[in-house]
């Protein structure tokens, strides 16, 4: 009987190595191996790809060294001149909207394509279109409608909003509170939505080759989704409750030593 409470509660426990993030080789097992106050290791995580799409929404701010009474925008639209009193806040709550053609209307230059591009392609776009209007333009562009959700084993489930275009998906489901200590990182699910289609593909985060896999940005629309542990029922359930079996048994032995003892 102490041989089966043994094992429920040396079950009942979570191994460091499956709730760890960024694992490399034998770091847990072998901490005297990790080298303090030195750079280590380096790994490329290479560019946020998203390509812009219909219905995406975006702050646009365009800074140029043009003074205030030559600059065309501030007569078409002041909030979209960065440095514009009241121009970020105005320009971040109003936007502009890529329509369902895949087109974006702005003022002085007209329509733009933007679906396919990336923002730094689009930003290049702009730029391009204002230097017969503006002294060395700079556009800046922030995605306003930039959501993702975070579902399963994790500490809130939610959809949440980002300012980030860079944002990683470690930084997203710390959003989320993290895994729970049911959640399962060694296999987390991300489902993305491009065009008319979704993607599913799966990432370990115990191992700390994924700061250089190419779904280490999340993308706007991201549906992540932590599954839970193999073991998750018993220990949720059983391992909560493993100080009341843990009585019962013993009060089940006394109860059967006593009678043994008075026989």
């Amino acid at each position: 009987m102490c041989a089966v409470i043994g094992l429920m509660v040396a079950s009942s426990c979570v191994p460091n190595r499956k709730v760890t993030y960024l694992q490399y080789e034998n770091e847990l097992k072998e901490p005297e191996s990790i080298v303090t106050d030195s750079l280590v290791r380096m790994y490329e995580a290479g560019e946020w790809g998203y390509l812009l799409q219909p219905n995406d929404l975006m702050s646009i701010l365009v800074a140029s060294q043009t003074p205030e009474e030559y600059n065309p925008l501030y007569l078409a639209d002041r909030y979209m001149v960065s440095g514009a009193l009241g121009a970020s806040q105005q320009n971040r709550s109003m936007g502009y909207r890529i329509d369902p053609a895949g087109n974006l209307h702005l003022p002085v230059i007209g329509t733009i394509h933007a679906s396919g591009l990336t923002i730094k392609r689009l930003e290049d776009s702009i730029n391009y279109r204002f230097q017969s209007e503006l002294e060395d333009p700079v556009t800046k562009i922030n995605i306003l409608n930039y959501k993702f959700s975070v579902i399963g084993e994790v500490a809130s489930q939610n959809t949440l909003f980002s300012d980030d275009n860079s944002l990683t998906l470690i930084q997203g489901l710390s959003m989320a509170g993290g895994a729970s200590e049911f959640g399962d990182i060694s296999r987390v699910k991300v489902v993305r939505w491009i065009g008319t289609e979704n993607y599913v593909f799966y990432v370990n985060l115990l191992d700390e080759s994924f700061l250089s896999s190419e779904f280490y940005f999340i993308q706007p629309n991201d549906v992540i989704v932590v599954s839970p542990l193999k073991s998750r029922s018993y220990l949720k359930y059983v391992g909560s409750n493993l100080g009341i079996i843990t009585a019962s048994v013993s009060l089940l032995l006394s109860i059967v030593t006593l009678i043994a003892v008075f026989q």
